[in-house]
């Protein structure tokens, strides 16, 4: 038996039917996808930096992450709000092409970053 807002009165709890507010899921996404940002950002200076110390090898990745941060920047913030509309009209949400393009430039970098790596 329930008392109206989802609680039982036995002390178990019923799971809602509906998600409590369908615009945090938005939120967390938007907020992963800086965080990858931030990754993405901290691996180009660093990569950057070393290539300063005499390590030219490390430029053209350094550049590659920085600039791929700046898209996945521009991405997120452009999804974000498409993704907030898109949950206003109740309309789907699902972005493959995003997830695939981060994927693809995680690829590169690793691969750029291990090919400076073997010139070293």
């Amino acid at each position: 038996m329930t008392t109206g807002d989802g609680d039982r009165q036995d002390g178990a709890s019923e799971l809602p039917t509906k998600p409590v507010d369908p615009g945090l899921q938005n939120e967390r996404t938007a907020m992963a996808w800086q965080h990858t940002n931030l990754g993405f950002a901290d691996v180009g200076a660093v990569l950057l930096h070393s290539a300063l110390d005499d390590r030219l090898t490390l430029l053209v990745p350094g550049l590659l992450a920085l600039v791929g941060g700046g898209l996945v920047v521009a991405r997120a913030q452009a999804r974000y709000r498409g993704t907030a509309t898109a949950v206003r009209r109740g309309l789907p949400t699902a972005d493959r092409r995003a997830v695939a393009t981060t994927a693809a430039l995680t690829t590169i970098l690793c691969v750029a970053g291990l090919v400076a790596i073997v010139l070293l």
